[in-house]
Formats: structure tokens, sequence, C-alpha cells
């Protein structure tokens, strides 16, 4: 099985790297790549968003900031390198084609953020989508996606399982309301629901057993792929 992880920067480095629980998650990403071929991406999490506030407030303009951001998510991403020491490649991989090479060498690939206007949500999606990945787990802070914002309404409800069609929808109506979060953005819902790929949203302490989650055991949500549309071959 090929798995793709997208592990947010917010879950390894929440205010200062996390070098207890990133060596934990590392070793649990060493033993599914016993068994499986794997990737992972990694965010810049509230570092890089500190970063991109300061950089605002010298000017920068919005291009700008996302080269700066891209710059922490691969900074992070050497730390996740340095933890899995020679199961992954010794440098950020910054292209698609080059991760799918990697994977060949049975080494696990580590990518930060790619171009200006992409999360790297979007970009792990991308990645799994181009690796024509079996799994896509998507490592948050939150334990999985919710029917409204769980940092503002104590009363959401967590969705064990749903369409990807729901996910699109739900992120949507949520980017459409001011100041509202959500565990991944439109675009990464959009390349998850026409890439057709299984995905799971979990939260930190999952982290620590990856080897469980990807047989399915955790708390978070499932994303099914939407079925494929009828077709009425004798229609004329």
């Amino acid at each position: 099985m090929r798995v793709v992880f997208d592990i947010g920067g917010s879950v390894l480095v929440p205010d200062e790297p996390d070098v207890d629980f990133i060596s934990r998650v590392a070793y649990e990403l060493t033993k599914v790549s016993e068994e499986h071929e794997v990737a992972v991406v990694v965010g810049g999490g509230r570092t890089a968003r500190k970063y991109i506030m300061a950089a605002g407030k010298l000017g920068a303009n919005e291009t700008f900031k996302d080269y700066l951001g891209i710059l922490v998510t691969r900074a992070n991403a050497l730390l996740l390198i340095a933890a899995l020491r020679e199961r992954a490649y010794p440098k950020v991989v910054e292209d698609f084609r080059e991760a799918w090479r990697i994977i060949q060498l049975k080494k696990i690939p580590v990518m930060g953020g790619t171009h200006p206007g992409h999360t790297t949500d979007a970009v792990a999606a991308l990645l799994a989508e181009f690796l024509n990945a079996d799994l896509f787990v998507i490592v948050t802070n939150v334990e999985g996606v919710y029917d409204s914002d769980p940092k503002k309404n104590p009363e959401a409800k967590k969705i064990p399982k749903m369409r990807a069609s729901e996910l699109v929808e739900i992120v949507a109506r949520a980017e459409g309301k001011a100041g509202e979060s959500t565990v991944v953005d439109l675009l990464a819902a959009k390349v998850i629901q026409r890439s057709g790929i299984r995905t799971y949203i979990v939260g930190r302490e999952d982290a620590l057993r990856l080897f469980d989650v990807i047989k399915g055991k955790h708390s978070g949500t499932v994303i099914e792929p939407d079925p494929a549309p009828f077709v009425d071959n004798h229609r004329q």
C-alpha cells in the first residue's frame, strides 16, 4: 500500500519544536514504511504564521509572504528528516516527480510547501493524487471534521464518516464565514474529491500510533470517495 501523510506544522512544532513528539512520530512512520510505501508533507503551523504576519507589517505582498511560509515548512520538514535518519531522503523534496523517484529507492520523501498560493494541505492532496496513493492521512490539531468550528462552538459534533463531496460542502461553507477555520482548505478538499483517494483526518494523539491509523483504528474522520456516477449504456 502507498500512503501519503500530511502532518500539520502546529502538530510537530506547537510553539517550539517538540523533540520528543517528533521522534515518536518518526518512529511510527518508520514502522509503517517497513511494510508500505510512505511519503510525507509537513506544514508550517504557528511559526509560519508568525513570520508571515511580521513580513506583512514590513510591507511584503502576499506572494512574498507565501515564499516565506514555504521556507518555514521546509525547515519543519528538515526536523522530521533528522528524526527519520536513514529511512528518509536526506533533503527536503520540492517536486512530485522527485518524490516518486525516491519512493522507488525505498526511502521516505519529505516535502514542505512548493508554490505560492498552495497550502501544504493542498500540496499533500496533490502529491497523493500524483502518486496514485491508496490512502491519504491528514494529521491536524483537531481530531477530525466537525459540523462547525469546535474552537468556537463547544456543541460542535465530530463527523465519524462522510463523503468527499460532503467535505467540500462543509469547507466551502466555513470559508465563506469570517474567522471560521477548517481542518483542510477548499483546494485540498476538491483534490481529495476528484482523486477518489480514501482519506483519514486524525488528531495529534493518533499521530503517535500511525501504524494503527492506516488500519482504520483511529478516533478521527473517514472521508469516503464519492460513488461513481451511474451510466445507463442502454439509453439511446
